[in-house]
């Protein structure tokens, strides 16, 4: 056996449990030095009719969509028709004026101090599945007389921004979003199985479906309703975000200057740099530079996690809302990068141990006093869950009394 099958077939048993016929699953895609070196579908993409997921299956990936809406922003700013320092009021004249001016880049940085979308909408009494789009989302933002902080003082994740990143795309381009990304973004790079999904009606070939898992172990499928774009709404392929990733290391569109303001990070009024660019994040994993960003909502999970001084680049697209993307991608890295990576800390830690009788009186309903994010908690196999950002998420004790969300930034207490 070569070493290269050797690899491969320690990647394929990192993705056993779901890779079977009556199960959802995922589809990866593995780049290095510009090249698709390997590409695999897990599972079904369809449980009711029994389709498998390939390479080619188009799933919805959730936040990863943002930056292909902060992308068309910064098209626009190098076309001249915005800067990413006006206030947004200057397009969006329906916004409260609030005691201090929000720009785009507070938008794009999560810095804006508005409130999120998705929570206003569930305190209003919708769900996951209810219908509503862009004019609903900005209509629950307008109504808001007050902000969470002011603008540039701290950093809070909030779909808001890039819902309102939206629709000054539409305003300044005279197109839908969807319209402006499919010719600036998506044709010149040989995209063509991706769009902003912004009409639930529309027909889309090889299409997946989002599930969820029910307590007594089955699945459950999920209904996409929202036809709302910016701060998700993109159907895509490993094989076309393959075609995406590789305009950072080669920038057919939009240029080296491009590239640089989609990697820029945020600052603080105070001069604090962010994690947080535009649709993007940075991290570091066993000493080597990441950029990524996950996304999760209605039975999808997605993440793209690039090692852009490698060339590296891992993708994975799933349809199941408690698959978590993160742990299998950094093992992956960890078998195409070991002898480049840090040694993993062999430090003894003390796992924090909880009686399932302790995990049981965490069961409830939970709410961020800062943000109003509200999450649902509750005991699977053992393992203490979160619904909440539209997804299903396991929940790791940092604490007895606190819990930090796999794969997320946020913790309950």
């Amino acid at each position: 056996m070569s070493g290269k099958q050797a690899i491969e077939n320690k990647v394929d048993a990192l993705f056993a449990a779901w890779d079977k016929p009556n199960s959802p699953g995922c589809a990866l895609g593995i780049v290095r030095d510009g090249e698709l070196i390997y590409t695999r579908g897990y599972g079904s993409a369809s449980l009711e009719f029994g389709v498998p997921i390939t390479p080619e299956s188009v799933f919805y990936i959730a936040s990863v969509s943002k930056q292909f809406t902060a992308a068309s922003i910064i098209l626009l700013s190098q076309m001249g028709k915005l800067s990413l320092d006006d206030n947004i009021r200057q397009y969006l004249p329906e916004l409260p004026k609030y005691n201090h001016p929000i720009t785009i880049r507070h938008l794009a940085h999560h810095t804006s101090g508005i409130r999120d979308s998705l929570t206003l909408m569930a305190m209003a009494g919708w769900n996951l599945e209810s219908r509503y789009d862009n004019q609903d989302a900005v209509r629950f933002i307008a109504r808001q007389k007050a902000l969470n902080f002011e603008p540039g003082v701290t950093y809070l994740y909030s779909n808001s921004g890039y819902i309102l990143m939206a629709e000054i795309v539409s305003r300044v381009s005279g197109q839908s979003l969807r319209k402006f990304a499919q010719e600036h973004i998506f044709e010149p790079l040989g995209m063509t199985n991706t769009s902003f999904d912004d009409d639930r009606t529309m027909v889309v070939p090889n299409r997946v479906t989002g599930y969820g898992t029910k307590e007594n172990g089955s699945f459950r499928r999920y209904v996409k309703n929202e036809e709302a774009i910016g701060d998700g709404g993109v159907l895509t392929t490993v094989e076309d975000l393959f075609r995406w990733d590789q305009n950072f290391f080669d920038p057919k569109v939009g240029g080296d200057d491009f590239i640089r303001k989609m990697l820029g990070q945020g600052k603080l009024n105070n001069g604090s740099v962010l994690d947080y660019a535009f649709g993007l994040e940075h991290g570091m994993y066993r000493g080597l530079k990441t950029v990524g960003h996950g996304g999760s909502f209605i039975g999808f999970r997605s993440r793209i996690l690039r090692f852009p001084e490698q060339a590296f680049t891992v993708i994975c697209l799933s349809n199941l809302d408690n698959f978590q993307t993160l742990p299998p991608l950094q093992k992956i890295a960890d078998l195409y990068l070991s002898d480049i990576l840090t040694p993993k800390s062999t430090s003894k830690t003390k796992d924090i141990q909880l009686a399932r009788a302790a995990l049981q009186e965490k069961v409830g309903l939970y709410q961020n006093t800062n943000s109003g994010l509200a999450a649902e908690v509750f005991v699977q196999d053992g393992q203490l869950m979160g619904d909440a950002f539209g997804g299903t998420f396991a929940l790791h004790p940092i604490s007895q009394t606190k819990f930090q969300f796999i794969g997320t930034p946020t913790q309950i207490e």
